[in-house]
């Protein structure tokens, strides 16, 4: 298992070289690229090409991508969020077509894990909501080549809880779709422990991060009630071997925040990372 770190932390910011050199500062050789523009315009082929290129130059790997939620990040709360799972015909279209988007680009890029949500809203899953996702996953299937991977995310909603994403992933090749298990989103559900061994069947991708059990903060690991070493033996214990992908929110800006700079949260985040890890058996970096 190795770490990978999530730019979601920064996506406000430009990946240029002040934010992609702390990946390598930090021992994170991996990136999980949040496909959320402009913070990564996956759909300009010079900007995302010299991220590409910026991430290479500093020895980070591309091992995942963050399928786009909204068309810009920036105004996130007015427009209309991407959803595969729809009963708008126009608008799951619209969401499979900027999906399958970002999905080429990685796969143009050495492929790896792309990561879904059953998405919004959470009422009425089935049985409509819940055809309409399988139907977008199957057109995505067919239009991105087989060197990308789809990673199937819990979210703490009625459509997104681990039981229906474990049904979607079981009704599919094993090398094309798995799940995601956002360790965050199950703490609000109430069980993390339960989460990882009920997803351990279908398990590829991990999202990690901390809070309260009342909403999905994206704390450093040990800032919120996550038992982090018990996190940590129960992936040991089930033979968890793909990313463990660490995904924080700033908690640079505002008044009086809690960190000064990326760095101090990177490095609170290293040094616990370090720290659980050797509680639960030691992860390879």
């Amino acid at each position: 298992m190795e770490f990978s770190l999530s730019t979601h932390l920064f996506v406000f910011r430009d990946l240029d070289e002040s934010i992609v050199s702390l990946f390598p500062k930090f021992g994170f050789s991996s990136a999980e690229l949040w496909a959320m523009p402009p913070h990564f315009p996956y759909g300009d082929p010079v900007a995302s090409g010299e991220i590409a290129s910026l991430l290479a130059a500093n020895g980070v790997t591309v091992a995942s991508l963050h399928a786009p939620l909204y068309p810009d990040v920036r105004r996130y709360r007015k427009d209309r969020w991407y959803s595969l799972s729809t009963e708008d015909e126009s608008h799951r279209r619209l969401s499979v077509e900027s999906t399958a988007a970002a999905g080429r680009w990685l796969a143009g890029n050495g492929g790896g894990t792309l990561v879904l949500h059953t998405s919004f809203p959470a009422e009425n899953w089935y049985p409509r909501r819940w055809g309409a996702f399988l139907g977008s996953l199957n057109e995505l299937l067919a239009q991105i080549p087989e060197t990308v991977r789809f990673a199937v995310e819990n979210t703490p909603l009625s459509s997104g809880s681990v039981e229906i994403v474990m049904d979607i992933a079981a009704r599919y090749p094993g090398d094309r779709v798995g799940v995601c298990l956002d360790l965050g989103h199950a703490n609000i559900e109430g069980g993390v422990g339960n989460a990882i061994r009920d997803s351990a069947p279908r398990l590829i991708h991990v999202h990690a991060s901390d809070n309260h059990g009342q909403k999905d903060d994206h704390l450093v690991p040990g800032r919120g009630a996550i038992a982090w070493g018990e996190v940590f033996a129960g992936l040991r214990d089930i033979g968890f071997s793909g990313p463990f992908t660490v995904e924080l929110r700033d908690l640079t800006c505002g008044e009086n925040p809690p960190y000064r700079s990326f760095e101090e949260i990177l490095g609170e985040c290293r040094g616990a990372l370090d720290r659980y890890a050797g509680e639960g058996g030691r992860l390879r970096r």
